[in-house]
């Protein structure tokens, strides 16, 4: 479900198909822990890839406007930092975003990538017996974890998502962190 057009709500841009799918469903999870249960998320924009964002013609921008529909009160865009910097492509991203809208942008750099977000709760996706490591990239771990199954991030990121627990996974990740911050800042405008 997402929030009927007009009504306030939040804009989302996503990287691709399975952050389209899991994105929402890890906003609801925490929502739900802070009594937020109406329908406050718009329809999720996916980029097709972070290099849609970073194009210097109509990157991010084109990404923004498509979510500012009707009641929009904040956007959040979510990319994965990957091997970018995060204080680096956050900062330039929301730069160019704002230069765009009104409405008030979050960019939000997921370190490195989504798939660590979901391995910081590692202990409840239910794919095997496992402990949680700072030094461990969280998708080869859950990829070690699965096999010899395939991760395949369009349809396993929401499925791991609905098990992940957001509240210890926000305190092994100064990214995840950040970005239910800012989801509290924009729920306020609600």
């Amino acid at each position: 479900m997402t929030a009927a057009p007009g009504l306030p709500h939040i804009g989302l841009v996503v990287e691709g198909p399975g952050d389209k799918e899991a994105f929402p469903i890890l906003l609801r999870k925490y929502l739900q822990t802070q009594g937020v249960y109406a329908e406050v998320l718009g329809k999720p924009v996916p980029l097709k890839g972070k290099g849609s964002a970073t194009s210097p013609s109509n990157g991010v921008e084109g990404y923004v406007l498509a979510a500012a529909r009707p009641g929009c009160r904040g956007i959040i865009v979510l990319v994965d930092a990957d091997k970018d910097l995060s204080c680096v492509l956050g900062p330039t991203l929301l730069a160019r975003a704002q230069a765009v809208t009104a409405i008030p942008v979050v960019v939000v750099v997921a370190e490195r990538d989504f798939e660590d977000w979901l391995y910081c709760s590692v202990e409840t996706l239910e794919i095997g017996d496992a402990s949680w490591s700072p030094a461990q990239r969280g998708k080869n771990a859950i990829e070690s974890l699965i096999a010899p199954a395939k991760y395949v991030k369009s349809t396993m990121q929401a499925r791991l998502t609905h098990r992940v627990d957001v509240s210890v996974a926000r305190t092994r990740s100064s990214s995840l962190d950040r970005l239910l911050r800012k989801v509290d800042a924009i729920v306020e405008t609600l």
